[in-house]
């Protein structure tokens, strides 16, 4: 089974949005702040949220890259 890790922040409609489309696909995931996860955010160089990673791999273009990829399967 992949392993699902979402960063959001708690003021953020397209965390929001990204997680219901989640659970809506049926997947399991690790939410994490953004605050707490600053080493990653700067190491992949991202400033937006949310941020979704698929078995460690980032899903590219947050909210709407996650759209995309369930689109293509």
């Amino acid at each position: 089974m992949a392993e699902w890790k979402i960063i959001t922040s708690a003021s953020c409609g397209y965390c929001v949005m990204a997680k219901k489309l989640l659970q809506k696909e049926g997947i399991e995931y690790t939410e994490a702040d953004v605050l707490d996860e600053m080493d990653t955010m700067s190491g992949y160089r991202l400033k937006t949220v949310p941020q979704i990673f698929k078995d460690g791999a980032l899903i590219p273009g947050g909210y709407t890259g996650l759209k995309e990829y369930f689109k293509g399967k």
